[in-house]
């Protein structure tokens, strides 16, 4: 066989592999795309039983934080309102353009099905925070987050176990925990 013959064969071998290896790129993509939920499931799975609360209680939680963000968005879409619901307590931030307005807001919220409590930390101020202010709350939240996740080690407190969510440079922490991992946690982000 001649070199020409040779090459040719090869290209046909590398023409038929390729032609292989895109079908099997397209049928993965057909298969994620018909069972989507479960590349999200194999990763949030961990997350889920590494959480102190029933798993059931997580889900209430999400649902809380989306029907807030949907319900309250006719009330001022002017505003910065931030909604984290942990262990269906919920925790209101954010800015509001008036008291009115945080109360319209705080009612709202403690008329949800499952909200057993709000901490409403909504500041009344005529102009909502800037990027920048934005931008720093998620250094400081990332920063906390981290620092639990290096320490964890020390006192057995498992970075999942503590929600860390920043406003306006204010830390504000939310777990089921005993109290030494609240005064770890809090000493980590104060620190």
């Amino acid at each position: 066989m001649n070199n020409f013959s040779k090459k040719i064969k090869f290209q046909y071998i590398i023409y038929c592999m390729c032609k292989s290896f895109s079908l099997y790129i397209l049928f993965s993509l057909i298969i994620f795309q018909i069972v989507g939920c479960a590349p999200a499931a194999v990763v949030s799975a961990p997350v889920t039983l590494a959480d102190r609360r029933a798993s059931e209680i997580q889900y209430i939680d999400q649902k809380i934080e989306i029907k807030a963000i949907l319900e309250t968005q006719d009330i001022d879409q002017e505003d910065n309102l931030s909604f984290v619901s942990y262990n269906q307590i919920v925790l209101l931030t954010g800015e509001a353009s008036s008291k009115e307005i945080v109360k319209k807001v705080a009612d709202k919220i403690i008329s949800f099905q499952n909200v057993k409590e709000i901490k409403n930390f909504i500041k009344v101020q005529p102009k909502v925070s800037s990027f920048r202010s934005r931008a720093e709350d998620v250094l400081i939240t990332s920063n906390v987050k981290s620092r639990l996740f290096i320490k964890e080690n020390e006192t057995k407190l498992f970075p999942l176990h503590v929600k860390v969510y920043t406003e306006r440079q204010e830390v504000y922490l939310m777990g089921i925990l005993n109290q030494k991992e609240v005064e770890y946690a809090i000493k980590i982000a104060k620190s």
